[in-house]
C-alpha cells in the first residue's frame, strides 16, 4: 500500500512499483495476513514481526515420496537451525495460488522442479496462527540432481518413516512437520496415490 502512495506522488509506472515490491519482497520477505476464515485481509508484515491477534499467515508444505515408499527429507543449514524436515515455506506477499507458492518453494530451497497437476493438496491444517497447506508429490528424482539453496538447505536424502520417526524421538526432526506426515498417512494419501 505504501508503494502506491509514494509511487502516485512519484509518478512510478505500475510495472516499476512491482518489480520493486518483488525486490523488496525478495530481501525482505514481506507476507500477507489472512483472518481466521482464510479471506485476505490487505495488511502484511515482513517475516518475523509478531502476527497480530486474530491474524494468520499461510505456509506450504510438501511431502516427496518414491515409489519404494520414502520421504525425501532436507537437514535444514546449520545457520537455520540445522534439524531435519521436509520441504516448506512461506506464501510471499502478492501470492494468490498456493500450489505455486510450493512449488516456487521447491524449485528454490532444494532444485525440484514439477507441475501444478502432479502435486496434490492434501488438507489444510490451523497450527496457531498460520494455515499450513499440506501437499505431497510423487517423484523418483535421485538426490545428486538436486541443486540446493546452501543458504537454505545443508542436504537432502531420501528416508524411510522408522528413520524419520527416530529423528524425531531424537528431538532432530520438525515435529509439526512430523504431524504433517502422519496426517497423511492416517488419511491413506500415499496408499492411494
Amino acid at each position: 500500500m505504501i508503494f502506491w502512495a509514494i509511487a502516485t506522488k512519484c509518478r512510478i509506472d505500475s510495472l516499476e512499483i512491482r518489480t520493486f515490491a518483488r525486490l523488496l519482497n525478495s530481501v525482505m520477505e514481506i507476507l500477507d495476513l489472512y483472518d481466521k476464515e482464510l479471506k485476505l485481509t490487505g495488511q502484511t508484515i515482513v517475516r518475523g514481526q509478531r502476527i497480530p491477534p486474530g491474524m494468520m499467515i499461510p505456509i506450504v508444505v510438501v511431502y516427496v515420496y518414491n515409489n519404494q515408499g520414502q520421504y525425501l527429507i532436507q537437514k535444514v543449514a546449520p545457520t537455520k537451525g540445522n534439524y531435519y524436515s521436509t520441504t516448506a515455506g512461506h506464501v510471499q506477499s502478492g501470492e494468490r495460488d498456493f500450489a505455486l507458492a510450493m512449488l516456487r518453494e521447491m524449485k528454490e530451497e532444494i532444485g525440484l522442479s514439477a507441475t501444478k497437476s502432479e502435486l496434490q493438496l492434501v488438507k489444510i491444517r490451523r497450527f496457531n496462527y498460520k494455515f499450513v497447506f499440506l501437499y505431497i508429490l510423487k517423484s523418483n528424482v535421485p538426490v545428486e540432481m538436486l541443486r540446493l539453496q546452501k543458504e537454505e538447505v545443508e542436504s537432502v536424502m531420501w528416508m524411510s518413516r522408522e528413520d524419520i520417526e527416530l529423528l524425531c524421538k531424537m528431538g532432530l526432526f520438525n515435529r509439526n512437520h512430523y504431524q504433517l506426515l502422519l496426517d497423511c498417512e492416517e488419511s491413506g494419501f500415499f496408499k492411494t496415490h
